[in-house]
């Protein structure tokens, strides 16, 4: 029967940050950007420390004051931005209208004319 082990992942190119933990298949060779250490619960925003093989981390309240950021309020050029979008979709939605409206109204014409073409025939 074929052993399994587990793995964690990191990203050198990101200070070490844990990637996912995966299962590593008998046979299979294990990435130069994994460990077998497990990486410990109630660690927030893991790395891993390869010089002493352990994983890192920061604590729950610096983890949520770093998410904590005041909300952006919009700029000037974002509104204009916004309301012109708004312009352009609501155009968009009148052009589709009229679209329709010139369709039954080419409908109606081709009707009159046949039925006018109709009543002279008639009248000869």
């Amino acid at each position: 029967m074929a052993e399994s082990q587990w793995i964690y992942l990191f990203d050198r190119n990101n200070g070490n940050r844990l990637l996912y933990a995966t299962v590593l298949e008998d046979g299979q060779e294990m990435p130069d950007n994994a460990t077998t250490v497990v990486c410990p619960d109630g660690l927030y925003d893991p790395y891993f420390d390869e010089s002493s093989k352990t994983w890192k981390g920061i604590t729950k309240e610096e983890w949520e004051a770093k998410l904590s950021v005041e909300p952006q309020k919009p700029t000037e050029q974002q509104k204009r931005d916004a309301q012109t979008q708004i312009q352009l979709a609501q155009l968009m939605q009148q052009n589709k209208e009229q679209a329709t409206l010139n369709a039954r109204l080419t409908i109606d014409i081709a009707s009159l004319k046949k039925q006018v073409a109709g009543d002279t025939k008639a009248a000869q």
